[in-house]
């Protein structure tokens, strides 16, 4: 298998479960290959062209109020990595089965269930339109060398992750890294209060990293030419979440909604009829094991990570 973005926080899980089954894979990082520049993307798929599945989850990506700062950023790099990735896929490995990972983020806006047939049906949310659209690119592009080269590429829309590895910085992390950096912070440091973006009804689906790895796994000898939502198939709102991690990590003070700041859409989560009936897979909607996990995992790792910054 051959991993790109595979050194990043989903990257991490995935290898040591790939290690941990003994399955033969490749990771590398953008210092040893930048996926931006051609030679570099031939060069990695050149001496790895035996490979008999590709995961492609390399990408220019934060959460938060990063993707409205950095629009032009995210539409120059992660279109670039995408089409040098497509196209060395043909030229190097088309014997390979891909499996490229989407967002939910590139969803249409507009009210209505969120099923695969309707990925590309409507215009996408303002605050990510521009990281969004390079997703959706993304897909019409592995769709378009399926067509013509007859290659078999499938994209899978996850839900939300969460867990250990993931990025908890309160500027670039989704709203459960950014939680769990919250209260953790706020245990170490014994602050009266911890603020919650929102009134607490938002509602998003979320998931544990690991129990994406075991979907992914899962589908791969199973998929082709396809695309799929994968998650708990039901969402969770903010303040559920919210309380779930505070239990989790053992904070007494008060949570404060805060209405006026940044929440994104009110509702969203991805339905995943196709994933349940047609794969037979499932994904565990509770939150308190894989939310502890990663709880733990940042307090005992809290001062080497503090203040570490997605992208420097």
């Amino acid at each position: 298998m051959l991993i790109t973005g595979g050194t990043g926080f989903v990257g991490k899980h995935l290898q040591a479960e790939l290690t941990r089954r003994g399955v033969e894979h490749h990771a590398f990082s953008s210092k040893q290959y930048d996926l931006t520049i051609r030679e570099q993307a031939e060069a990695v798929f050149a001496a790895h062209s035996k490979a008999s599945v590709i995961v492609h989850m390399a990408c220019y990506q934060a959460a938060g109020e990063f993707p409205a700062r950095h629009t032009a950023e995210q539409f120059h790099v992660n279109n670039l990595i995408h089409l040098n990735v497509l196209e060395s896929w043909r030229k190097f490995a088309p014997q390979a089965k891909l499996i490229a990972v989407g967002s939910s983020c590139a969803y249409p806006s507009k009210p209505g269930a969120l099923t695969e047939d309707r990925f590309m049906d409507g215009e996408i949310h303002g605050s990510v339109y521009s990281y969004a659209f390079t997703k959706r690119l993304l897909f019409t592009g592995m769709t378009a060398y399926n067509d013509q080269y007859k290659l078999n590429g499938t994209y899978l829309i996850p839900a939300t992750m969460y867990g250990e590895h993931d990025d908890f910085h309160p500027e670039t992390a989704h709203v459960s890294g950014a939680l769990v950096g919250r209260f953790v912070k706020a245990v170490k440091e014994n602050q009266p209060s911890v603020e919650i973006w929102g009134d607490g009804t938002q509602v998003r689906d979320i998931m544990y990293v690991q129990d994406f790895i075991g979907a992914l796994l899962h589908l791969i000898p199973q998929c082709d030419r396809d695309i799929i939502n994968v998650g708990p198939g039901r969402g969770t709102s903010i303040k559920d979440l919210a309380f779930a991690i505070s239990r989790a990590a053992g904070y007494g003070g008060e949570l404060v909604f805060n209405a006026s700041r940044y929440v994104g859409v009110k509702e969203k989560f991805i339905e995943t009829g196709k994933f349940v009936q047609k794969y037979q897979g499932s994904v565990s909607n509770e939150l308190a094991p894989g939310i502890q996990r990663t709880v733990d995992w940042y307090a005992m790792n809290y001062n080497e990570i503090k203040d570490r910054r997605k992208f420097i």
